[in-house]
């Protein structure tokens, strides 16, 4: 049924294009799986570095069950088999099926077998009876059955391979039985090893699989299924393993012989140090014959060496007499009739002189196989040079002086100055080698044509053999030593001497010991000059990425490196009107000047298209002196590609920010605009509001409408966050008149909700603050609305308090909470905790995002605490600067409960008890404790903004919008300035032209048809002789920083941003209005309006107007009746109480003389006329 169930479900996921879910069997979806601490390669990489055959199974086992892969790692095997039996993992790898095991777990189906070999630790006893070797094998394995069922008595057992693999190298042990994988991993050293390798085909193979614990078989039948029905046995996934792959070639070319592992080989005669015969033993020797003796040790098959004898060993080869010539030279092979490994080593060529020749200088090199034609027609490009086959007739030729230089294998050069150390006439010194001798030789095995898959068998040995091994063993070869001091010889024969001639012996000694420290420099020189160093010179230039190339003063190429080989020098140019011809690469290259850049943009070239960076760096030949100039030339394709791709990823990039910051520009100024002009008519209409309910509501409808200007702000602080343009303005503010009006006009949105507010103002003296009172409130008013929106039921609690260098805001509700993943996304821009809340609620998911950004740029913390279902406490933390003080209170101040004297104990400084018992029935909101006792004004009440008076000249003003243009005119003649008001930028230019001595001040909408504020600004700057230095104010509903940029840019003074209040407007138009010269304040004039309701003051402003209009066009006349209006006027002006007017007409009663009499008519006319001018702006502003 589970097996249905299975392939029910794997047929679903081949539908929906789902992954089948397996996970049930399994503690929290994953898959616990108990492994080795150690490294237990190939399979396992270590706890530490989780790799590997095995891992790679586990990872693709998990990733088809839909698991998570845990490993837990174990000291040895016993602590892993409890953690399995104990349930603390589920599975483990690695381990092959053995009768013990099997008593204690359940194995899974086997993913992998891996044939069984005997490994002998010293092939010296090989001869004896195994019943007398002492064998070893993992406790509980396999392999220790297997030796049981053999006979074996004489055995040793560990829980750890790697302690087998000690045990077998220091001879504790004779023999184990294992695989292929582990010999060559852990048991054999090449360097010290003669252990030998066995195949019993009786041995059977080990079995891998899972191994689980035996009480648990839903495990095993849900992992049975998963391998069987995904085919994830090893054998078909990841077999790229090297070493299991050797393996089971091993099998399959032993196969192919009929058994029969022997492999015959052999070698050129005389190529010391490949192959040489020792003069001492008479035995043949030579790395390649320990190369073969290790790879022997390594596998399973034997190498028979055939001596050449004289023969041609290619000839030995084709007739069948050897299967392999494993040092043949890489330009020997013929490719018809042969196949090759990978190189394995190569034959460095040394350059060697001879010393004190005056003779001119003769170069020979050694070519024993004439394989070095291409190698030395390049040498006579430069000079000529003698070709021998035979070392032994060039060392004799060299030695006689008729040849100066040597090129050679370094290794005969080694041979040489070794066999000439005890010459007493024996001279020549090592030379770099110029690069156009700059070669190397590389060595690789070859076979017959139809040997592939013995050809495929030598390079997988050689492939797991490392390059260190081969070196190890070529050193093993080498006969230079560098002495510091006398050799064996040399002292026994000085000893010698000194017993015969003593006298002689001293100033034998002193001669000799000058020769040995001359020949130890020379040997120390030739030392540093060592093949080591060349080669790895040598594979730095060919490693590099770069084409490199040297040239001499002909601009001749006289060397290259392997890039230039593969890309240059056989480019060629194809053309269908032109034959073949070379590419010019090369020349157009040098004609590029250092360090600059070169397209190479010619047709028909696989180089066409493509830029290069050109060095090129002058250097001198050291042996020869001659000028050489070396060219560098990189690619840079790609980066010039990158770079273009930069470059037009930048500009969309620009482009993206200049649309948003137009966006952004064109929603603020429609937004703002009516919000603007909402709150400029409210701030005039509480002039003619005398309830103060009516008061109260219109207070209420001002705050609501800055709260819809906050939401327009939330969005343009959020652009200005992205770009870290906004900044925090600290200033000093009475910390009680900033914050209870927002915390107020909350309290009355909770009780229209029905929810208790609560406010925890803990009293101190700190009352005047430094902090950004509008940043800081943008974020109270950030947390309350979101927990405003979010409670439904019970109550919201608001505790503040300060110490003198920190306020602590905390806000807790009783909503709906959140949950821990929805507490991660809480401060991402764009994001709400649900997806429905934007539905329900609104709002643009910024507000937390702002909130936080702004308390961090006040270098405050925020942090969240909730609980789904129950609610939500916000604590912020920001820091402030104040000083608590006493505070300046009237006199028998009285608190009316305990809270009251709380507050008013921290201000006195001093302990006040309550003079009743009443409970306070609401929150306590200290700014109308301070208003009370202090008798102070409200900051956040609306006041009545005083009037400009006696303003120079008048103010015009430009604006488009006819709301706007009716709020301007109300606000202007509140303040009493003289204003005009045209449509657009034109008309304001226009009007300029006409009355400039009557204009003081442009007040200037920026975004107007035909003419901006901007243009107007421009071109009243542009021209100063005609308008002088006449200031000029933008008025806009944009507040960014590209509007403050424009503004500066065209001359503009002063920028107002919309919406503004009346007192802002005033404070603005203050600093640039001229003012009249002073004259007597006549505010006592107008005290007699203030006495009725507002219907009776407007009929008796209107009276009072026209009566004093008509007697001013009266006293102007000058008819005889003047005594009579004045007298009127006294009698008038002495029942308003208009003062200053009361006396000038008793003045003019009083004196006779006519030149008096007229000055004071005068007077009263002017008095009268500026008692109206205040009375038609108060009508003006009333209608």
């Amino acid at each position: 049924m589970f097996r249905f169930a299975l392939i029910f479900f794997t047929f679903l996921n081949a539908i929906l294009f789902t992954t089948p879910s397996y996970a049930d069997e399994f503690n929290h979806d994953r898959l616990v799986v108990g492994m080795p601490k150690e490294k237990w390669a190939p399979y396992w990489g270590g706890i530490d570095n989780p790799s590997g055959l095995y891992h790679d199974f586990l990872i693709t086992l998990t990733e088809v069950l839909n698991l998570k892969l845990v490993y837990r790692g174990y000291d040895d095997f016993e602590q892993l088999f409890s953690a399995l039996e104990n349930h603390r993992v589920d599975a483990t790898i690695g381990f092959a099926s053995s009768e013990l095991r099997r008593k204690r777990f359940q194995f899974s189906e086997p993913l992998i077998s891996l044939k069984k070999i005997i490994w002998l630790a010293d092939d010296k006893l090989q001869d004896q009876d195994p019943a007398s070797w002492t064998w070893v094998c993992v406790r509980g394995g396999e392999d220790c059955e297997a030796l049981e069922k053999f006979g074996v008595t004489k055995f040793v057992t560990s829980n750890k391979l790697n302690v087998v693999a000690q045990m077998l190298r220091h001879n504790i042990a004779d023999a184990t039985v294992t695989t292929l994988i582990e010999v060559n991993q852990y048991i054999l050293d090449p360097r010290h090893s003669h252990g030998r390798i066995f195949l019993e085909h009786n041995m059977g193979s080990a079995d891998i699989g899972l191994m689980m614990a035996k009480d648990r078989p839903n495990i095993k039948k849900t992992l049975d299924n998963a391998i069987e029905d995904h085919q994830l046995a090893l054998t078909n996934i990841k077999l790229s393993n090297l070493y299991v792959l050797n393996e089971m070639a091993h099998w399959q070319l032993l196969q192919n012989q009929q058994k029969n592992p022997t492999i015959r080989y052999t070698i050129q005669e005389h190529s010391y140090p490949l192959s040489y015969l020792d003069e001492k033993s008479g035995d043949v020797r030579g790395y390649v014959h320990d190369l073969l003796d290790l790879l022997e040790r390594k596998t399973l098959f034997e190498f028979e060496y055939v001596p050449a004898n004289g023969r041609n060993i290619e000839e030995m080869l084709e007739q069948g007499l050897v299967d392999v010539l494993p040092g043949k030279n890489v330009f020997s092979i013929n490719p018809k009739t042969q196949l090759i490994t990978e190189r394995y080593t190569t034959v460095e060529y040394g350059l060697i002189k001879a010393k004190n020749v005056d003779t001119k200088r003769i170069l020979a090199v050694l070519d024993r196989t004439s394989t070095l034609q291409p190698q030395i027609a390049e040498i006579e490009r430069h000079e000529p040079v003698i070709v021998y086959s035979s070392a032994a007739d060039m060392l004799v030729d060299f030695n006689a002086g008729k040849i100066t230089h040597l090129l050679l294998d370094r290794e005969i050069i080694e041979d040489y100055l070794y066999s000439n150390s005890n010459s007493a006439n024996y001279q020549f010194e090592s030379l770099p080698k110029p690069d156009y001798m700059d070669f190397d030789i590389p060595l690789v095995m070859s076979v017959r044509k139809d040997s592939a898959l013995l050809l495929n068998m030598l390079s997988r040995m050689l492939a797991i053999t490392d390059h260190s091994e081969i070196e190890t063993l070529k050193q093993g070869h080498s006969k230079l030593f560098v002495n510091y001091g006398y050799s064996k010889n040399m002292v026994d024969y000085y000893v010698i001497l000194a017993l015969v001639l003593v006298t002689i012996f001293i100033l034998i000694g002193i001669a000799v010991l000058g020769v040995l420290s001359g020949r130890l420099k020379r040997t120390q020189k030739i030392n540093q000059l060592s093949q080591s160093e060349i080669s790895w010179l040598s594979t730095l230039l060919d490693n590099m990425p770069s084409i490199i190339f040297i040239t001499d003063e002909n601009e001749e190429i006289v060397f290259t490196n392997s890039v230039y080989s593969d890309k240059v020098k056989d480019c060629q140019m194809d053309s269908a009107n032109s034959p073949v011809t070379p590419c010019g690469f090369t020349h157009d290259v040098l004609s590029t000047e250092s360090n600059e850049v070169l397209y190479y943009d010619v047709s028909d070239c696989s180089l066409s298209g493509r830029y290069f960076h050109i060095r090129h760096q002058a250097i001198i030949h050291p042996e020869l002196g001659s000028n050489h100039r070396m060219t560098v030339v990189d690619d840079i394709t790609v980066e010039k590609q990158f770079e273009a791709d930069l470059q037009l990823s930048n500009q969309q990039a620009m482009q993206a920010i200049e649309a948003r910051n137009h966006f952004l520009a064109v929603v603020s100024h429609e937004l703002r605009t009516p919000i603007a002009a909402m709150l400029g008519l409210m701030e005039l209409l509480q002039f003619n509001l005398k309830k103060p309910q009516d008061a109260e509501l219109l207070k209420n409808a001002v705050h609501s409408a800055q709260r819809l200007k906050s939401q327009v702000n939330e969005i343009l602080d959020f652009s200005k966050i992205e770009a870290r343009q906004l900044q925090i303005d600290v200033r000093s503010h009475n910390v009680y008149q900033e914050l209870c009006p927002s915390l107020r006009s909350f309290e009355t949105v909770a009780k229209v909700k029905g929810l208790n507010f609560v406010l925890d103002w803990h009293p101190s003296a700190i009352h005047q603050v430094e902090m950004d009172a509008m940043r800081v409130n943008q974020v109270l008013a950030n947390l309350l609305s979101n927990a405003l929106k979010f409670t439904k039921f019970g109550s919201i609690t608001v505790c503040i308090s300060n110490t003198e260098e920190l306020m602590t805001i905390s806000i807790a509700d009783t909503g709906c909470g959140m949950t821990s993943a929805q507490l991660e996304t809480v401060f991402e821009p764009f994001v709400q905790a649900d997806k429905d809340i934007s539905r329900r609620y609104g709002g643009t998911g910024l507000g937390m995002s702002i909130t936080k950004n702004l308390i961090a740029l006040m270098g405050g913390e925020i942090n969240i605490y909730s609980d789904f279902g129950i609610g939500t406490t916000v604590m912020c933390v920001i820091p402030i600067i104040s000083k608590p003080s006493t505070i300046q209170l009237g006199e028998n101040l009285l608190a009316d409960t305990e809270r009251e004297a709380q507050w008013l104990s921290a201000w006195l400084g001093k302990r006040v008890n309550t003079t009743n018992e009443h409970k306070c029935l609401g929150n306590i909101y200290p700014d109308r404790l301070f208003e009370r006792w202090t008798a102070m004004t409200r900051q956040d009440d609306i006041v009545a903004t005083k009037a400009i008076e006696d303003a120079q000249g008048l103010i015009l003003v430009a604006d488009d919008d006819l709301i706007n243009q009716m709020l301007l005119h109300k606000q202007l003649a509140r303040l009493g300035v003289e204003f005009h008001i045209v449509s657009n930028g034109q008309e304001a230019l226009d009007y300029l032209e006409q009355f400039t001595e009557h204009v003081s001040l442009v007040l200037t909408d920026c975004h107007m048809p035909l003419m901006s504020g901007f243009e107007l600004a421009k071109s009243i700057k542009a021209q100063p002789d005609k308008f002088g230095s006449l200031p000029i104010i933008g008025c806009t509903a944009e507040d960014s920083r590209i509007i403050a940029e424009k503004a500066q840019a065209c001359g503009m003074n002063d920028v107002l941003y919309k919406p503004y209040t009346l007192s802002e407007l005033s404070q603005v138009l203050t600093q640039y209005i001229v003012a009249k010269p002073p004259k007597a304040d006549s505010n006592e004039n107008m005290n007699w309006l203030n006495s009725g309701g507002e219907k009776e003051q407007m009929e008796m402003a209107l009276v009072v107007f026209e009566t004093f209009q008509k007697e001013i066009k009266a006293l102007e006349k000058g008819s005889m009746d003047d005594k009579a209006i004045i007298h009127r006027i006294k009698g008038s002006s002495a029942l308003l109480e208009m003062n200053t007017l009361t006396e000038a007409t008793k003045q003019y009663e009083a004196t006779d003389i006519v030149e008096d009499k007229a000055n004071l008519k005068q007077s009263i006319i002017e008095e009268l006329q500026a008692i109206n001018s205040k009375v038609k702006l108060w009508l003006e502003t009333r209608q």
